[in-house]
């Protein structure tokens, strides 16, 4: 393995671990937004909302962005931070590939995502329905964001559990794609 490839996984990693990051941040850009329209006018106003949602908006480019680079733009990153470069040696001895290791990045993490998530999950069902009696309807019920945020981290996390290996195709048809039309010119 080279710098550069062990560089490479590691970005990856970084950017799969931003996805998750991501995810779990909805339910508070959300609320922010729920809170501002919530306000009388004197307060805050629609305009509160508005830089609110602007902010949001920015917050989501920048993920997208981080997220964009870190998983297909690698090799840049690495060039510009010249992360490759100061090694005594030119291979490491690791005989591993680099779909093995993202493979088993992807599924280490589906499984934390998958524990981390899953007791929350049901606790907060439980939750729902002990106050299904005080609250009329699933958008008047102050569980209903965390149960929505709870059940896509656990789908999230099942899905990057079992299906590590289709994650890791994409990643890497992504990578290789470039590659395979500068050697068809």
């Amino acid at each position: 393995m080279t710098p550069r490839s062990f560089w490479a996984i590691l970005i990856k990693i970084l950017g799969i671990y931003i996805i998750i990051d991501t995810v779990a941040s909805i339910p508070q850009f959300l609320g922010t937004i729920a809170f501002f329209l919530n306000q009388p006018e004197d307060q805050y106003g629609r305009s509160g909302a508005l830089i609110a949602t602007a902010y949001i908006i920015f917050a989501f480019a920048a993920y997208g962005l981080i997220l964009w680079c870190t998983l297909f733009k690698t090799d840049w990153i690495i060039d510009k931070l010249k992360l490759d470069q100061g090694f005594a040696d030119e291979r490491f001895d690791f005989t591993m590939h680099r779909s093995a290791i993202l493979k088993i990045a992807i599924t280490v993490m589906g499984g934390l995502i998958l524990v981390d998530s899953l007791p929350i999950l049901c606790r907060d069902i439980f939750t729902y329905y002990q106050d299904a009696n005080t609250y009329n309807g699933f958008k008047k019920n102050p569980q209903t964001s965390y149960l929505i945020l709870y059940c896509l981290k656990t789908l999230l996390g099942y899905f990057m559990l079992t299906c590590s290996r289709m994650i890791v195709n994409y990643i890497e048809l992504k990578r290789r794609k470039p590659v395979m039309e500068q050697v068809e010119e």
